[in-house]
């Protein structure tokens, strides 16, 4: 029988000796700061499937910045991205070391997510290489850590990699529990990629304990399921599932059918574990058939893929394949050679005391709650054994909850009063955009209006006397009327940017940019970076208005000549760097007054924001800003 790993790898993550475009050159040039790994990051994971090489050299930059900068996040994400890449590489065991070293930055954060990640990683790749106690151990720290929280999906990958263990084992009804437990997840997220993955190993768990029409509904709605995605890795592995359900069954041609399907996806989407199953699959079917030449072909073939990818553990099933083949063509010399090699490559699964170690890390994580339950019980026998100590007991508690209640509704007061400045400074910050709004309507309903008639009626008399309009003093005051329409349309739009009501943030920017952007004073660069997207109403003005006060601060103060503003959105954050080449200032007393810090910073908290200012005199200003997207993104 073979075994199949269902589990799949959770995705996520100075250069030389390589031609740079443009792009890798801005970015390599830019100055080490937390934008250029944001930047990097992004730029890199872009090439991890197309330019392998280029992504490990930019890689490497983005390691150098990181530990530079002291950003064990990063480093450990770059560590996590090799890994996938040797990985996909079939080279398994560079890929463990990687997220091994991944974890020991990641465990310094807060990102549960990346640290399960990593074991989830490691556990699936100990699989392909036989190491299923590591595998096991990998999948159950995993889960521990991933129950409590908010990341079903990874749960789900947990969930299905224990199933996989069961069900490599022989344990048909632990591994269906731990798949349906997968798909009731999956649903519940609509991760479809897993939920096949789930169905497949129902299907398996229910087919190998020899109820094959009870499987074929889970079979065929993972089939179902891919198609809508229309996607290879979705289609290879639902594909392996009907083939494997048809091949127990007995059913040559229908497991022939779907396995060649099955190879043909995986081939598409280079993924080395399903051109395995699936040539596996497909001389299973010809062993069906009897046709021992075609059986024999196809297990070469899966022989040279296991070898070449150092995957152990379906050699002994490639082997005993092989042993049946040629003992069914008489040649009974090679089927006895390929059969001690069975005999030498069993699968570690299969031996009492792997399969015990198991059964004890399953113990352990199904009795949690019992455990707990009976320290309660010992709990109450020694605290009837001691009444005196009792009283002692809750009196010090009392005096201790009194003291804790205390100290609550201190923190209480202090969280009410911070609350309350927030709301204060809600409300002006809305007060100002009303006030706002009411002075640009009424210059442009207003002042505008009188400008155009006051320009109107003297054009007409100039129409009219033509002698008007070859006096010097007469054509200067139309020009003037002009330019004062046009600054007063600009003070308008300043105020109340219909631009940022019609099209969103990155346009406003971007056309705030280009207003006050002049090539002999000030040259003003805007870049954005993805999908920005819209926002709701407030938090997008809001941001406008930050944006509009540093650039603001740029044209009074910097004496620069050249700005650079970028706006990136990654992972649910929207970042944003303003840069200038102006005099800067020094941090403390020496900072300008004028230029409104201490109110920026006020107004980037209110929005559940960040901002960072770096600046030497001499060396201009960097300010970075950082906001957290939860619930913002406009419906």
């Amino acid at each position: 029988m073979n075994k199949a790993i269902i589990c799949s790898l959770c995705l996520l993550g100075s250069i030389h000796g390589f031609s740079q475009d443009t792009a890798t050159q801005n970015i390599l040039s830019a100055r080490d700061d937390s934008a250029k790994v944001i930047r990097l990051a992004d730029y890199a994971y872009s090439f991890v499937d197309s330019d392998k090489e280029k992504a490990r050299r930019l890689y490497d930059e983005l390691m150098r910045v990181s530990k530079k900068l002291d950003y064990p996040y990063w480093i450990g994400m770059t560590w996590f991205n090799l890994g996938y890449m040797h990985s996909k590489e079939a080279k398994d065991r560079e890929a463990i070391q990687d997220f091994n070293t991944a974890l020991q930055y990641l465990e310094k954060t807060n990102r549960i997510d990346q640290v399960a990640s990593c074991h989830l990683n490691i556990g699936a790749i100990s699989e392909r290489i036989g190491d299923i106690g590591q595998k096991i151990n990998s999948m159950m720290e995993a889960i521990r850590l991933l129950e409590p929280t908010k990341y079903k999906d990874l749960l789900m990958y947990a969930y299905n990699g224990v199933g996989v263990s069961f069900y490599n084992m022989n344990d048909f009804y632990k591994g269906e529990v731990y798949f349906k437990k997968s798909i009731q997840i999956g649903r519940e997220i609509k991760d479809s990629t897993s939920i096949i993955s789930a169905l497949y190993g129902v299907a398996n768990c229910i087919s190998s304990s020899g109820k094959f029409e009870a499987a074929v509904p889970f079979a065929k709605e993972s089939l179902e399921i891919a198609l809508a995605t229309k996607n290879d890795y979705n289609l290879s592995v639902a594909n392996a599932c009907l083939s494997q359900l048809y091949r127990k069954w007995g059913k040559g041609l229908l497991a022939i059918e779907h396995a060649r399907k099955s190879f043909g996806h995986a081939k598409a989407c280079d993924d080395k574990h399903y051109q395995l199953i699936g040539l596996m699959d497909m001389a299973d079917g010809y062993g069906l058939l009897k046709d021992h030449k075609k059986r024999i072909e196809y297990l070469n073939q899966a022989l040279t893929i296991a070898r070449e990818s150092g995957t152990v553990l379906q050699l002994d099933d490639i082997y005993k394949g092989l042993s049946e083949a040629y003992e069914g063509e008489g040649n009974y010399q090679k089927a006895l050679d390929y059969y001690k090699q069975s005999i030498v490559n069993l699968d570690s699964t299969n031996n009492l005391e792997n399969r015990k170690n198991v059964a004890e890390l399953e113990i352990r994580y199904q009795t949690a709650q019992k455990e707990i339950q009976l320290q309660k019980s010992r709990q109450y026998t020694l605290l009837s054994i001691g009444a005196a100590l009792v009283t002692l007991l809750v009196a010090g508690l009392i005096f201790l909850q009194y003291k804790s209640r205390k100290k609550l509704h201190e923190r209480q007061l202090q969280s009410l009063q911070k609350d309350s400045e927030i709301q204060q400074l809600h409300a002006l910050m809305q007060g100002e955009e009303k006030e706002r709004s009411r002075i640009a309507k009424d210059l442009h309903d207003g002042v505008a209006g009188m400008l155009a008639a006051a320009k109107m009626h003297l054009e007409s008399v100039g129409s009219e006397q033509e002698a008007f309009t070859k006096d010097t003093e007469y054509v200067k005051g139309i020009g003037l009327l002009n330019d004062a329409a046009v600054e007063l349309r600009k003070t308008s739009h300043n105020l109340m940017p219909e631009v940022l009501i019609q099209y969103g943030l990155d346009q406003a920017i971007r056309r705030y940019c280009n207003n006050i952007n002049s090539g002999r004073t000030l040259s003003v660069e805007y870049n954005s970076l993805g999908k920005i997207g819209r926002f709701n109403n407030s938090f997008e003005l809001s941001v406008y208005r930050i944006v509009q006060e540093l650039l603001n601060n740029i044209v009074k103060h910097s004496r620069a000549k050249e700005a650079i503003v970028q706006v990136s959105r990654y992972d649910g954050i929207l970042s944003i760097t303003i840069e200038d080449n102006g005099v800067g200032f020094s941090a403390g007393k020496d900072q300008p007054e004028g230029m409104g810090l201490k109110s920026l910073s006020s107004r980037v908290k209110a929005i559940n924001g960040k901002m960072e200012l770096v600046s030497e005199p001499g060396s201009g200003v960097s300010a970075y800003l950082e906001f957290d997207l939860m619930g913002l993104d406009k419906k």
